[in-house]
């Protein structure tokens, strides 16, 4: 019988998806960023007033943003010497309680983002440089890569349960 994941399963894992090929995307964005500056402030002695600033957040929301890809992929650093030597039963249990381990200390990341971000939002902070862009934005940033990182663990979670109860639906499936 054909099984289909769960519509939020497939929705946060689309969301994962796109957020890998943003973080490519603002990789590009700050290579050519920052080539800009060195054209303008090395060849033509002109200052540069926003580039470095742009990088970094563009960089930040690479790294922050992008780690729901990773970890939707298995992409992160994970050293796994003793657990492929366990039985399939004990790497799952262990899988689901790193992930639970995991999704706790990313919680209490995000939540403690959110209000930072909130702060700066609603006191209209601005970065202090020159070009003084307001932080509601790069601050933005951090919360948002922890909501989709949380998500994508509790996606990793479930489908880990269902695999070990094995009851058949693996991958957050149900049948049709």
């Amino acid at each position: 019988m054909q099984r289909k994941k769960f519509f939020l399963f497939r929705w946060i894992e689309g969301i994962s998806e796109l957020t890998g090929y943003l973080s490519g995307l603002a990789i590009l964005l700050a290579a050519l960023v920052v080539f800009e500056q060195v054209v303008l402030r090395y060849i033509l002695q002109w200052p540069s007033i926003w580039q470095n600033e742009l990088g970094l957040y563009l960089l930040m929301f690479s790294a922050f943003v992008g780690g729901a890809y990773g970890l939707k992929h298995g992409a992160h650093v994970g050293v796994d010497l003793i657990v492929i030597r366990l039985p399939k039963k004990a790497q799952l249990i262990l899988k689901i309680i790193v992930s639970v381990l995991c999704l706790l200390l990313i919680v209490v990341v995000g939540w403690k983002a959110w209000e930072m971000w909130w702060e700066a939002t609603v006191n209209d902070w601005h970065s202090e440089t020159l070009w003084g862009p307001p932080l509601t934005y790069p601050y933005f940033i951090l919360p948002l890569g922890m909501t989709l990182i949380a998500l994508q663990y509790i996606v990793i979670i479930a489908e880990t349960i269902q695999e070990l109860l094995g009851d058949g639906s693996t991958n957050g499936e149900v049948s049709e």
